[in-house]
């Protein structure tokens, strides 16, 4: 959203000089209540008319850390989360790591023989034995991941 201009915020000011309520000033101007009262504190308290420049947004943490994190994952792909938060040094939660390896699309924790640590396809099904291996009818369970 754009801020509104220095015309603008003259104007309001010198009709709540001249006695006009922040709902008429809303109404007149069509800006809300709030913004007016906003604007008539902001002006009380330190003389500011002008617009704050925007604040400067901190950039991710899987932006700031993606070349130590590939670096580190290509060195050693077998670390753990654990593992490549002690190695990097990094004081970030274990969520926030996973977070950004999700983000940079980096696949973590491989088995000993560089393939995957689990089975894919079909999982749990025995040779001529037709059904689920579990028995069970119907839809499985809900599965929430940790």
């Amino acid at each position: 959203m754009r801020a509104f201009s220095l015309d603008l915020r003259q104007r309001v000011l010198a009709d709540y000089q001249a006695g006009l309520s922040f709902a008429e000033l809303g109404r007149k101007y069509t800006t809300s209540a709030e913004w007016v009262r906003q604007f008539i504190r902001r002006y009380e308290a330190s003389g500011e008319i002008a617009a704050r420049p925007p604040r400067i947004k901190k950039e991710p943490f899987h932006r700031r850390h993606e070349a130590e994190l590939r670096a580190a994952i290509a060195e050693q792909p077998d670390l753990t989360l654990e593992g490549l938060r002690t190695k990097l040094g990094l004081k970030v939660s274990i969520g926030t790591l996973w977070h950004a390896l999700r983000a940079l699309k980096i696949s973590f924790k491989k088995n000993a023989r560089g393939g995957r640590a689990t089975p894919s396809g079909r999982r749990g099904r025995t040779r001529g034995v037709s059904g689920p291996a579990t028995g069970r009818v119907g839809p499985r369970p809900l599965r929430v991941p940790r």
